[in-house]
């Protein structure tokens, strides 16, 4: 028996094999370099005795696709020129009750029908004029300290 740290013992219960571990190496290797076509999702083929073997680390890197995030320059930034003052539609909506007449019957007798008001609401929409701002005057202090000041 060799014990090396380049050979992995791999015990079955009628034998014991040695596989030097650059053979698994490059059997995995050569398992991740096959054509673009072949998916490396795909299942291979497992010997039997590798549920007992020690799980080997990859050697060489497999690409994974990754969407990037690519940082797209924007355009210099656009000013639209808004007219001032904006007219800005202001609508008041006013809920006036209404009698609204509903025919039922009096009497079984009566061969009329009679109308009974009952109230129904109706929206009226009222425009409401914007009133022009009045400039106000804001009073100003100065500062004045104690040594300013004029006795």
């Amino acid at each position: 028996m060799i014990d090396d740290d380049r050979v992995k013992v791999f015990r079955d219960k009628r034998k014991s094999f040695h596989i030097p571990v650059y053979v698994l190496i490059l059997a995995t290797v050569s398992s991740a370099s096959l054509d673009d076509q072949y998916e490396l999702t795909q299942h291979v083929p497992v010997p039997v005795f590798q549920h007992e073997a020690v799980a080997i680390p990859h050697s060489i890197p497999i690409p994974v696709p990754k969407p990037v995030a690519v940082p797209v320059p924007q355009p210099y930034p656009v000013h639209i020129k808004v007219p001032q003052p904006v007219a800005v539609p202001v609508i008041k909506t006013i809920t006036i009750p209404v009698e609204k007449p509903i025919p039922y019957k009096v009497e079984k007798e009566v061969p009329y029908h009679v109308e009974k008001p009952v109230p129904v609401p109706i929206e009226k929409h009222v425009p409401v004029k914007i009133t022009r701002p009045v400039p106000v005057k804001i009073p100003v202090y100065k500062v004045v300290y104690h040594f300013e000041k004029q006795h």
